[in-house]
């Protein structure tokens, strides 16, 4: 309809333009107006549904990446990948109840990424029910369409990410809040189910579950693109459940990059345990053209009783007593990232209601974006007994983005990875077959990034 109105409006313009004196035609042009604007005002109704009524919104995004490693004495893969290819879809479903859906298709590999329904019948307040993000870790919670640079921070490597569960979210005017009970996501079931499909066993132990919290809260709030953020949260969590009494947690991770190379030099495990807590801080803010984001994350793992039962790989067998001993030691690491950018012709802009930054809103002639980033994590906790040497490692990030518009953006990232005590990659990688300490290089990666 709107788009009829518009030629329409441009032909009962032109003809008395030829043929009327200019206070005629002035007078013909704001009835016309009052018109048209009727006209669209009643379109605009008819598009809205009626309370009780059903309205979808389809989307969706491809993040295509090409990634080049210089100077690792590891074997890496340099290529191309298709980090994200995602169909999305955002519903009204009557008064007061919403939902969304993200399915990503990205290595030929079907996952459900968000799938929930909502209420939001109270005021400023969502409840949530289905699988979405865990309130916990910033650059986590963040939507891909909007990350600064391609990869997020090594903090992404542990944060629980999305999960199955229930969610009480509310806000105010410089504050919000969201508190989140779930269990295991829809893909950690899958993936062990498949694991002891292909180990011969059956997965006996109980699903693992958690719960997280965030709060944040913005001293300063001149405008969307005037703000100050600080936040905290936390989360606890049992292990997924696996092969039979081991109850581990793998916290390894890549180096802020996509899986074009699968190495990973940070590797800490931990079994026998019982729950892992995780606390973090956030200090971010945005002023025009300048913005910032930090977080600080620690991790401690708390471990079950003595552990007299292990899994050989194909069946429990008794533990011995240096193993015993070792099974109830507790371990801790941390992470930390700071991050910032320059804006030219575009504005980053603040959410207080969620607590994070949106999408950049580009000028008509597109926008530039510099941006740097320092960030580390450490997974050694080397104790005196039951020493865990996951590794150290630094990362510091050069980025150079071009918006075309709000739904096209192309990015050009340079990493430079320094890996310090302990981080190494599988044996695999090794041109001589003996795992690599000490490995430092340097990562170069391009984006074409389109979401609609």
């Amino acid at each position: 309809m709107k788009r009829l109105i518009t030629p329409l409006a441009l032909i009962l313009l032109a003809g008395p333009a030829f043929a009327q004196s200019s206070v005629d035609q002035d007078k013909r042009i704001a009835d016309l107006e009052k018109k048209i604007e009727k006209l669209i005002k009643l379109d605009t109704k008819k598009e809205e549904p009626k309370d009780g009524g059903f309205s979808v919104k389809f989307g969706g995004r491809f993040h295509l990446d090409s990634t080049y490693f210089d100077g690792s004495q590891n074997r890496l893969t340099n290529g191309t990948f298709m980090r994200r290819a995602r169909i999305s879809f955002k519903l009204g479903l009557g008064k007061d109840w919403v939902g969304e859906g993200d399915v990503d298709f990205a290595e030929a590999i079907v996952n459900i990424k968000d799938l929930w329904i909502g209420y939001t019948g109270f005021k400023n307040t969502l409840i949530q029910v289905g699988q979405f993000k865990a309130p916990f870790g910033m650059d986590t919670l963040g939507s891909s369409n909007a990350t600064w640079l391609m990869e997020r921070s090594y903090s992404d490597v542990w944060t629980p990410d999305r999960h199955m569960g229930v969610a009480y979210a509310t806000w105010g005017e410089r504050w919000q809040a969201k508190a989140n009970f779930f269990g295991q996501a829809i893909n950690d079931t899958a993936d062990a189910q498949a694991s002891a499909d292909a180990g011969g066993y059956k997965v006996l132990d109980d699903h693992g579950y958690g719960a997280a919290v965030r709060f944040s809260f913005a001293p300063i709030m001149v405008s969307e693109t005037k703000a100050m953020h600080f936040g905290v949260a936390a989360a606890q969590r049992k292990p997924n459940a696996g092969a039979p009494d081991v109850y581990e947690v793998d916290f390894s991770g890549r180096p802020e990059q996509n899986k074009v190379a699968k190495a990973k030099f940070l590797n800490a495990k931990v079994a026998n345990v019982d729950n892992y807590m995780q606390t973090g801080v956030e200090f971010a803010g945005v002023w025009k053209a300048f913005s910032w984001q930090s977080e600080y994350q620690q991790n401690k793992v708390n471990r079950r009783s003595t552990q007299t039962l292990k899994w050989s790989g194909t069946a429990l067998v008794a533990t011995t007593l240096a193993e015993q001993a070792a099974s109830v030691v507790n371990h801790s690491f941390s992470t930390y990232y700071g991050q910032v950018s320059w804006l030219f012709g575009g504005q980053r802009s603040y959410d207080v209601s969620e607590g994070l930054f949106g999408k950049v809103a580009p000028s008509k002639s597109g926008a530039w974006e510099l941006v740097a980033r320092y960030s580390k994590m450490n997974q050694n906790d080397l104790t005196a007994l039951d020493p865990v040497a996951g590794g150290e490692a630094k990362n510091t990030t050069f980025g150079l983005t071009y918006y075309l518009n709000k739904n096209v953006r192309f990015m050009l990232n340079h990493t430079m990875v320094d890996n310090g005590l302990n981080a190494k990659a599988s044996k695999a990688y090794s041109p001589t077959g003996v795992a690599i300490l000490n490995d430092d290089f340097s990562i170069t990666s391009m984006r074409v990034q389109v979401n609609f």
